[in-house]
């Protein structure tokens, strides 16, 4: 990238930050249509209409017709579905106009056809119910106090390339009483690979409060929220969207390669010394230049400090031609404005993100050697396809499945710790006694 671009980039994202401050303060929308089955043009009534990761949702009746009022300005992923039907999804944009919406929805067709050949797994969730728990909900402290409902609609096949796959015609429930919110979970993938040890799953999920159905929890609920958004995904997406990482706490390096420089001057340094002695000087001391009485002396004495230096450029000698670069990285030079709503963000090498201001349980210090001696979350971005990820104010992102995420929040970042777009942390609430 050329500095004129980077130039842009950096006015890019303090335009977008102003115009979503202003495109805040417009009224919240309404959202209204049908639903009717593609095959027979009837009504679908009880379909789940929603936003996507929000508690904003509703059903239809029994004429196929849904309302969905207080939708915030900014982007979202309207999501319909329906027992034996295809999911319907459609990106909400604030800034057009949208008419009353008549969605047809398909009736499903066999799922997992790549691998139909293989039977599923009788007794799925006796065998691989664990492992889908783990992988799933996770194994942070929140996981203890969340719990899949109706883990009978979960099916599992194990396939020949010794990957597990799981998939369920029916949403699962599953119910948070760390962070006080029921999930309705439309799973749409889940694969496990135990080769590489890499799980990828995607779905759609709809909030809700259990906080409004049980006021003397909601203080409890409001402070385990705030712990679990502090440092979270989530937070960093929304305060790399307005370009406050430096002050929220969380910092960015790069883990590109870099010359290694001080190798190159020990090669030289050994080739110039034949007798491998290497003496370098560290220090020099200079005489006061005035006698006691002010003259000026006519010559002043300079000492100079030596040490053998030739351990150290030995030891420089061992390491790579390249290092980890480990240079810090502003939001607004990996950022810019791909619209007035989004924006884009890309680095081309790895990207390590520390969060500052919090400690690391110890359920994650326990699992390594490694992370014992960690003292704060720190967590790596990959853009695996060499392509940008686009972030709105509320913390959506997409193009997942071009940002590659490992360290703290591939363990963190589970159902037990799944916060909605639409949450607000407020003031700090106190905990229980």
């Amino acid at each position: 990238m050329n500095l004129e671009g980077a130039d842009r980039r950096k006015i890019g994202l303090a335009a977008i930050t102003l115009f979503i401050l202003i495109q805040g303060t417009f009224s919240q929308s309404v959202l209204q249509g049908h639903v009717i089955s593609n095959d027979n043009q009837k009504p679908l009534p009880a379909a789940s209409v929603y936003l996507n990761n929000t508690s904003i949702g509703t059903t239809t009746n029994d004429k196929g017709f849904f309302i969905l009022r207080n939708i915030p300005a900014d982007q979202f992923k309207l999501v319909v579905s329906s027992i034996g039907y295809e999911t319907y999804t459609l990106t909400i944009d604030p800034r057009k106009s949208i008419s009353e919406l008549n969605i047809r929805l398909k009736p499903q067709t066999e799922q997992l056809s790549s691998v139909v050949a293989v039977p599923e797994d009788p007794d799925g969730w006796k065998h691989w119910g664990s492992i889908f728990t783990q992988l799933f909900i996770g194994g942070t402290p929140n996981s203890m106090q969340t719990h899949l409902q109706n883990p009978e609609v979960l099916k599992f096949r194990k396939n020949p390339d010794n990957s597990l796959t799981a998939y369920a015609r029916q949403p699962l429930i599953v119910v948070n009483y760390a962070l006080g919110y029921q999930l309705t979970y439309k799973l749409e993938e889940f694969e496990y690979d135990f080769n590489t040890k890499l799980v990828i799953y995607n779905g759609y999920v709809l909030f809700k409060d259990l906080g409004k159905d049980h006021p003397k929890q909601a203080l409890k609920y409001e402070a385990e929220r705030k712990n679990t958004y502090e440092g979270s995904l989530l937070h960093f997406m929304r305060t790399f969207f307005i370009n406050k990482l430096d002050t929220s706490g969380f910092e960015m390096h790069s883990l590109g390669l870099v010359y290694n420089t001080e190798k190159e001057r020990a090669k030289l340094l050994f080739r110039l010394h034949r007798d491998s002695v290497i003496v370098d000087t560290i220090g020099i001391e200079v005489e006061d230049p005035l006698f006691p009485d002010g003259k000026p002396k006519p010559y002043v004495r300079k000492t100079y400090k030596i040490a053998d230096s030739t351990a150290y450029f030995k030891e420089k000698l061992a390491e790579p031609d390249s290092l980890i670069s480990h240079q810090l990285i502003k939001a607004d030079s990996v950022g810019f404005a791909a619209d007035s709503l989004t924006a884009g963000f890309y680095f081309k090498d790895s990207l390590e993100v520390s969060y500052k201001l919090k400690g690391l349980p110890n359920k994650y210090k326990a699992l390594t050697r490694q992370h014992k001696h960690e003292t704060y979350p720190v967590s790596q971005f990959v853009f695996f396809h060499q392509k940008p990820v686009y972030v709105s104010s509320n913390g959506y992102y997409f193009g997942p499945d071009d940002l590659k995420i490992t360290g703290y929040w591939a363990w963190s970042e589970t159902i037990a710790t799944l916060l909605p777009y639409d949450y607000k942390p407020g003031p700090a609430a106190p905990g229980p006694n």
